[in-house]
């Protein structure tokens, strides 16, 4: 089966599911570093290319991200011209938010 980009509407759709799993100390999380959900321009590697993946919300320089290649949410850096291009992908919502308040300052 050939990968497809998740659009927009998908994309709200597993984040729905996803945020309605989560304990409440998880959404307590998740609302304190509430952002609009925007597109981050990322770099997988040579073979991939420029891609683009669904932040959902950021703490300081890092971000939330949904990867629709991985089917996973990850926190990663973007590096100084924008471009997240450390993937650091963590499975589902939840360890996620976990993994960004950790890294919280």
């Amino acid at each position: 089966m050939e990968w497809q980009k998740v659009s927009r509407e998908q994309f709200q759709s597993i984040l729905d599911e996803e945020v309605a799993a989560l304990t409440p100390e998880a959404v307590r999380i998740l609302e304190v570093h509430a952002a609009p959900i925007f597109e981050q321009l990322c770099f997988r590697n040579e073979d991939y290319g420029m891609e683009k993946v669904f932040v959902v919300t950021r703490a300081g320089n890092r971000v939330l991200f949904f990867d629709d290649v991985e089917e996973e949410f990850g926190v990663g850096v973007p590096d100084s011209d924008g471009v997240l291009r450390d993937l650091g992908t963590f499975g589902p919502l939840v360890a996620a938010v976990l993994a960004l308040d950790d890294r919280t300052d």
